[in-house]
């Protein structure tokens, strides 16, 4: 079972990513060879390997980490899907050697545009889900490190509810959270299904 669970997770996520990608490529009018480069990489890439889900670097560098969570009980992210998406979030960062390593060949991300893509599976708005990434968390003194370095990284998150809003980003430094939709989905496995209907012929 928990492998079929980590099969449907890795292809909702293959999904997800194409999404993002294609929403990427419409935006900033990529050229045929960019967005045909851009998904032969998304395809060729195994689950769960070091790297980014997206790595763009022409014509604009962008950063792309993909979340599909569940909500807990349909109402919040648990404590350890936080964890992973702020860990993404560092790792976009390369806060650590450890993200550099993990990175797989970037060495620094400065120049690129960095983003958390998430799927919102109809619980709750767009607004709700990011606001409990954004909010502010005060570490005690006695919260062990690793959490406190996670925390940290959350004075750079900032929401880009519209993925059109990526054309006025200036600001490098940070990490932008965009919300990814059921819509958003089912429109890539249609094209994912055209793409194959035409292969056939």
């Amino acid at each position: 079972l928990k492998s079929i669970l980590s099969d449907i997770n890795n292809i909702m996520t293959l999904i997800s990513t194409r999404s993002i990608a294609t929403k990427l490529s419409d935006i900033l009018s990529f050229k045929n060879e960019d967005r045909e480069r851009i998904f032969n990489d998304i395809d060729k890439q195994k689950p769960n390997t070091n790297g980014f889900d997206i790595r763009i670097d022409s014509p604009v560098k962008i950063l792309v980490e993909v979340k599909c969570n569940s909500l807990i009980r349909n109402k919040k992210f648990g404590a350890a899907q936080i964890n992973a998406i702020l860990e993404d979030a560092r790792k976009l960062r390369l806060e650590s050697s450890r993200h550099i390593k993990a990175s797989k060949s970037i060495q620094d991300t400065k120049d690129y545009i960095k983003i958390i893509a998430i799927v919102n599976f109809g619980n709750r708005s767009d607004k709700d889900l990011t606001s409990q990434l954004l909010r502010e968390t005060k570490c005690k003194e006695s919260t062990n490190s690793a959490r406190k370095e996670r925390m940290k990284v959350k004075k750079f998150l900032r929401p880009l509810y519209s993925l059109s809003q990526i054309h006025e980003i200036t600001d490098l430094e940070n990490v932008y959270l965009t919300i990814l939709h059921i819509n958003d989905l089912k429109n890539e496995l249609e094209r994912i299904r055209c793409e194959y209907s035409l292969s056939l012929k």
